[in-house]
């Protein structure tokens, strides 16, 4: 098993939080067995149920998205190669201590026998925004810890020499080249963290509505960190997102042809991302030069870059084909 390599202690406080939310369960003493559990316009009541179900799933999704936040914070920090504020890192801290404050609003509702929930704003506050506070302090103190799988970091015009010198002596390597433009981490954070707040104020009000925002904004989070092309001596993989899903494999024995190629992704391609025309697919999240590959059946890719005639000399290199 691989040795983690973000410090867990960066999970303080969403789990503060819950343990604030327990505290408050517990010192409450005998719950009703039947309340309000959903309310409409005005903070009436609109449907019945135990409130152990509310704090149940409040507890049960928070203990979920500290977990899911633990392996994004760890893939982060396995990609990073300096450090970097990881803006993602923040999701358990909104997420559960927003929804921790909320819970502890309707658990004062529940003492005070009113007809109407509203909000406390004061401890969603307190615990969304004191939560989300420590997060911001604990990512800015998070000591950069490099991870060791990338032999090449693309970063100076040596590399090729290397990587063939290498080959030569049949050693192994890894190349990586990433594309990741401002407006795929707009969309991948920005975004997503607006939703889980909306969410968090909308919880008892509307479930539905803020569990499907809570999806929505977890889907937006797979694309952050991009395109990354690697590049070994068995072939060239293209991943996408903080997963890094693999979108394409190609084997540098079957590669015939590497060329720099240029284009207008809107003309040639009709937009951004995992594109094709009738010549090639694609593969590119900005700029208007990539490098065509061709491979043995025919078949050609288009791989985008931010330095294409690097990454040109490399998957040349790696394939044996004269320049």
């Amino acid at each position: 098993m691989k040795k983690i390599i973000h410090p867990l202690w960066t999970h303080i406080p969403p789990v503060a939080a819950l343990l604030v939310l327990a505290v408050y369960i517990i010192g409450a003493g005998q719950l009703p067995a039947t309340a309000a559990v959903h309310f409409g316009k005005g903070g009436l009541p609109d449907s019945f149920g135990s409130p152990w179900m509310v704090f149940g799933l409040t507890i049960g999704l928070s203990v979920l998205y500290i977990l899911i936040s633990v392996l994004i914070d760890e893939l982060w920090a396995r990609q990073e190669k300096s450090k970097k504020f990881n803006w993602l890192s923040l999701m358990d801290d909104i997420i559960v201590g927003t929804m921790a404050g909320a819970s502890v609003s309707y658990l004062h509702f529940l003492e005070s026998g009113a007809g109407t929930f509203q909000y406390s704003v004061g401890w969603m506050l307190l615990l969304g925004g004191g939560a989300t506070l420590l997060g911001v302090i604990l990512e800015t103190v998070r000591p950069y810890r490099a991870y060791e799988e990338a032999v090449f970091s693309g970063e100076d015009s040596a590399t090729t020499a290397e990587l063939a010198a290498k080959l030569r002596k049949n050693l192994s390597f890894v190349y990586w080249d990433n594309q990741n433009p401002a407006y795929v981490t707009f969309l991948t954070t920005i975004l997503p963290l607006a939703m889980f707040i909306v969410a968090g104020f909308s919880w008892f009000s509307e479930p539905a509505a803020a569990l499907i925002l809570i999806f929505v904004g977890a889907i937006l989070i797979i694309p952050n960190g991009g395109q990354r092309t690697l590049i070994t001596r068995q072939g060239i993989t293209i991943r996408w997102g903080i997963f890094g899903i693999g979108v394409l494999r190609l084997n540098t024995a079957n590669i015939t042809d590497a060329v720099l190629h240029d284009f207008a992704p809107l003309r040639d391609f009709g937009g951004y991302g995992i594109r094709f025309n009738r010549e090639m697919k694609a593969y590119f999240l900005r700029g208007t030069r990539g490098v065509k590959i061709t491979v043995s059946d025919g078949k050609k890719y288009l791989v985008g870059s931010d330095h294409p005639e690097r990454l040109l000399a490399v998957v040349q290199t790696a394939a044996g084909i004269a320049e």
